[in-house]
């Protein structure tokens, strides 16, 4: 009998103090790091001069004239914040933010699934062979598609990517795969065809308006797409010089592309700022619904204030020039390198939102390293540029390799090599692990070609 009682207490304390810790971790305000995350993304991020490719991205399906473009995406915002903002009261209503558009703009024809296949991918290991061997069905394409090309190449008169919809679960994405690689496709052909000046001034201007875009982006979606054409167009660059001479005169614009990356060109601010504001959307949206007896004891179970904090101080890290400087410095991401967010009374008073702030880490430090990828993709394309500039010195390519400036270098990992007949660079990506991204290669493009004599 007095062991029971004792038991009793035990577990009576026990219940007393997880009581408390749930009270505590509920009712405290937020810690110094999480006050100045909410401080942080509480901020106006928006830029306040040039002019928002986000209207364009948002029509690239309609065509409207680029000098209408502004003017159209206000008259359809209104409607689209309406409908999202009635949806989760009224789920029956026509999801259709887009809905009168098309009485006004016709609507361009898509690309076929084979139509895409004829483009140049982003990842594709060598563009100008492709257009080479499908050169009059590409020729054709770009021609069919000559407005949704014409709206590509417009980007090059924006200044930043703002999404300024307000963030919610029911937002479609914009048609980001609509148009993104007809630009790059048409600089190939121009080469192909002999345009060499074109092409050149194309590519690299493709490279600055991507590189542009990555920069000003306030979306995750929106900086990976820029950061991924931004290694197509630098891919298809590179195997225009490997067929050029030492001696062929460049556009400035390809010199100013490959510039020195620096913190504007990784930091992701204002990408993670959406992405709270995204997450706390989500939380409130999920709260709103029809809630069984479990549904009830779930959100009991979880703290939306908590784990915004939880979450803000885990962005905020992400945006520290702590990683932005590892960042630049190459060295990749893994999941133990964030820091630990949730204490105890977290634990106690807010498990779901604690297990939430890990559970995505897999894709957030993923995120670290493709910015590191696309800040290496610069690097070594800077790279081959500068082994251009120092041909016929007298040392070995090798030689010259090693003596490239300090600021092209980058992580070990990403075993930096030339093929054994010297002719190509081969690198490989932080992004998934060591041997790439999307299809296995331990390359940024395939193969680099570095030509080693002129042609």
């Amino acid at each position: 009998m007095r062991v029971l009682k004792g038991l009793g207490w035990f577990v009576g304390v026990i219940l007393i103090v997880l009581v408390l810790a749930f009270a505590w971790g509920r009712l405290r305000g937020p810690s110094e790091r999480q006050a100045r995350a909410l401080a942080l993304f509480d901020q106006d991020m928006a830029p306040t001069k040039g002019r928002n490719a986000f209207p364009a991205i948002w029509l690239s399906d309609y065509d409207v004239p680029p000098d209408q473009v502004d003017a159209v995406y206000e008259q359809n915002r209104p409607h689209v914040q309406k409908l999202m903002a009635e949806y989760p009261s009224r789920p029956s209503i026509p999801l259709d933010p887009m809905a009168g558009l098309e009485a006004k703009y016709p609507k361009l024809p898509v690309l076929t699934s084979d139509e895409k296949k004829l483009t140049c991918r982003t990842r594709d290991e060598d563009c100008l062979a492709k257009v080479r061997a499908h050169r009059e069905e590409i020729s054709a394409l770009l021609t069919r598609q000559s407005t949704r090309l014409k709206h590509d190449i417009a980007f090059v008169e924006d200044d930043y990517e703002w999404n300024d919809l307000t963030p919610t679960i029911f937002l479609a994405l914009p048609p980001y795969g609509s148009t993104q690689n007809l630009w790059l496709t048409s600089a190939a052909l121009d080469f192909v065809d002999g345009r060499t000046s074109q092409a050149l001034s194309g590519v690299c201007t493709n490279v600055l308006t991507m590189r542009k875009l990555h920069v000003h982006n306030n979306t995750l979606v929106g900086t990976m797409i820029a950061a991924a054409r931004l290694e197509g167009a630098a891919s298809l660059f590179a195997h225009m010089l490997s067929e050029l001479p030492f001696d062929q005169p460049l556009p400035n614009s390809c010199i100013q592309a490959f510039a020195v990356p620096n913190i504007s060109d990784v930091d992701l601010s204002a990408s993670m700022q959406w992405e709270l504001h995204f997450s706390d959307a989500a939380y409130k949206e999920a709260s709103m619904e029809k809630k069984t007896a479990a549904d009830w004891f779930a959100q009991l179970a979880f703290s939306k204030i908590g784990a915004e904090r939880l979450q803000a101080a885990q962005f905020a890290w992400m945006c520290s020039d702590e990683v932005n400087r590892k960042i630049l410095s190459d060295r990749p991401f893994t999941v133990k390198d964030f820091p630990a967010q949730a204490d105890v009374f977290d634990w106690v008073s807010n498990a779901p939102g604690s297990i939430l702030l890990f559970i995505a880490q897999p894709a957030y430090f993923n995120y670290l390293n493709r910015q590191e990828d696309a800040a290496a993709t610069l690097r070594v394309v800077a790279t081959i540029l500068w082994l251009r500039q120092t041909h016929g010195n007298g040392k070995t390519l090798s030689d010259r390799l090693q003596q490239r400036p300090a600021w092209m270098h980058m992580a070990e990992d990403r075993d930096l090599h030339l093929s054994k007949d010297d002719r190509s660079l081969h690198m490989g990506y932080h992004g998934t692990g060591k041997t790439g991204i999307t299809d296995g290669q331990n390359s940024i493009v395939g193969a680099i070609d570095v030509p080693i004599v002129g042609n």
